[in-house]
């Protein structure tokens, strides 16, 4: 493996596809490949991305200057999403972006389902332009004006500029901000939500482990309760459906923004994540649509620690009571023939002083609901039966060269009622009729042959291979028998 004997010294904030861009121009390389060939020992097609691979493949080129680890936290984007992934996702994370592929990795960490790539672009800002000039000499591309959902620069207030890379090419061009022709993301009365989304971004970017003790002390529930849309310790759904509504209307409605202010579902699937990974831009959103702004970030302590506030419900299994109520309890419950376990009486005594074991009893005795159907199966497969046959007789009788009679034709023929396929046990008659309906071919070739013959004037002193050719068939089914004896019959 080759060692790099030069390579660009980091800028804070730097991301690794600007150290590229400097590397390629510092070498007076021609083309990307060939600065993806010395940087990663292969052609990297993720050097332009925000979490980028072949990173222990660049390490090791580097002898020890930048390890997987510090290439990862120093030059990508991995630490904004570190909190939201537990051990085993983050560990795996690593592994592929150290790894030579990069295969399904957007897709593991949720950002290909919130659909943010499609608006993904080189952002940058002009006053951290001017300023990076004077005091690096150059401009260079800062990972946080590149995350999902910051247009609006959390240093400089400013929105954020989208290069247009030049003759539709891509980031392969290697180039720098302001080198290009730069557009605004947005307007400038959109960008107060924005930058405050973007201050509590660049803040969780570079502490992630604040965040994951936000995360830990149920900021959210804790903010919920403060406004009144917790009771008895269930969240209020219908009274913050309203105010989040009302709050999501102030945001823009434009990049990835439009992806989360239509509907405020995803915020309830926050509460619940039940396995998903959280964005971090849903994640402070979210934050500026409870109120909370990068100062309550800051200074947030878990409930446990300020000893107010959020409260979890009470367990309310009582250990108090004698074992003979629990006995009667139960007996009465059992007792009753209700198949549905809310319907016996006792049901909210057990379940609030004997939770366990009606939980048992509820797993071992589930209700299944018995839903008489409302369709008529067995009418349809007889109407369904009586199509087949009319669309078989129409398809014979189509005028020209006879079509071979198949499932597809047949389908075509009888229009919406091609679903019969997908539920071949409602349909038992049907399916039996239409396996009797299509026709093989040798008998598809038989029809085409009458039809040549007669259609031609054919007689029986032409050649077999003239009727094919006449007949359209390539791979004959037939034999010389059978070829003749149509000739003599028609």
């Amino acid at each position: 493996m080759e060692r790099l004997l030069v390579f660009p010294q980091s800028f804070p904030d730097e991301s690794l596809y600007s150290l590229a861009v400097r590397y390629h121009r510092m070498m007076a390389n021609d083309s990307y490949r060939l600065t993806s060939q010395e940087l990663f020992g292969t052609y990297s097609r993720t050097c332009g991305s925000i979490l980028p691979c072949c990173l222990d493949a660049l390490s090791r080129r580097l002898a020890g200057l930048y390890s997987v680890l510090e290439l990862i936290n120093r030059f990508t984007l991995l630490p904004l999403y570190q909190p939201f992934l537990d051990d085993v996702t983050y560990d795996g994370v690593k592994a592929t972006m150290a790894a030579n592929y990069g295969t399904g990795l957007k897709m593991s960490l949720g950002i290909t389902a919130s659909r943010f790539l499609k608006h993904a672009s080189f952002r940058y800002c002009e006053s951290c332009l001017q300023e990076d000039t004077q005091r690096c000499g150059v401009a260079y591309w800062h990972r946080i004006h590149l995350s999902p959902g910051t247009c609006v620069c959390p240093h400089h207030g400013e929105v954020l500029c989208s290069l247009t890379f030049p003759h539709g090419s891509d980031w392969r061009c290697m180039l720098l901000p302001g080198e290009s022709v730069g557009t605004p993301l947005m307007e400038s009365s959109d960008q107060k939500v924005a930058g405050s989304v973007a201050e509590m971004q660049v803040w969780g970017f570079e502490h992630p482990s604040s965040v994951r003790a936000l995360l830990n002390g149920d900021i959210f529930k804790h903010r919920l309760a403060e406004l009144g849309f917790i009771k008895s310790g269930r969240i209020r759904e219908k009274v913050l459906r309203p105010y989040l509504i009302e709050r999501l209307k102030l945001c823009p409605n434009t990049n990835e923004f439009q992806e989360v202010n239509n509907s405020c579902d995803w915020v309830l699937r926050i509460f619940h994540p039940r396995g998903s990974i959280v964005q971090p831009l849903k994640f402070y959103l979210l934050c500026w649509l409870l109120e909370l702004g990068l100062s309550d970030l800051q200074s947030f302590h878990s409930p446990t620690e300020a000893g107010n506030a959020y409260v979890p419900r009470r367990n309310y299994t009582n250990k108090t009571l004698d074992d003979d109520v629990f006995e009667a309890r139960r007996s009465a419950f059992l007792s009753n023939s209700s198949s549905k376990c809310h319907d016996k009486p006792g049901y909210q005594w057990l379940y609030r002083h004997d939770r366990e074991w009606l939980r048992e009893y509820v797993t071992s005795h589930p209700f299944m609901r018995s839903r008489e159907s409302l369709i008529d199966w067995e009418a349809r497969d007889t109407t369904l039966t009586r199509e087949l046959l009319i669309a078989s007789e129409q398809i014979m009788s189509i005028s020209g060269k006879p079509q071979k009679i198949t499932r597809s034709s047949l389908v075509r023929q009888i229009g919406q009622s091609h679903d019969f396929l997908r539920r071949p046990s409602k349909f038992p008659r049907s399916i039996s009729f239409m396996n009797g309906l299509l026709e093989s071919d040798h008998d598809h070739q038989i029809r085409k042959v009458r039809w040549a013959v007669k259609h031609f004037l054919l007689s029986e002193r032409c050649a077999t291979s003239v009727i094919f050719r006449y007949a359209g068939i390539r791979k004959p089914h037939l034999t010389e028998a059978e070829i003749r004896n149509i000739l003599s019959t028609i």
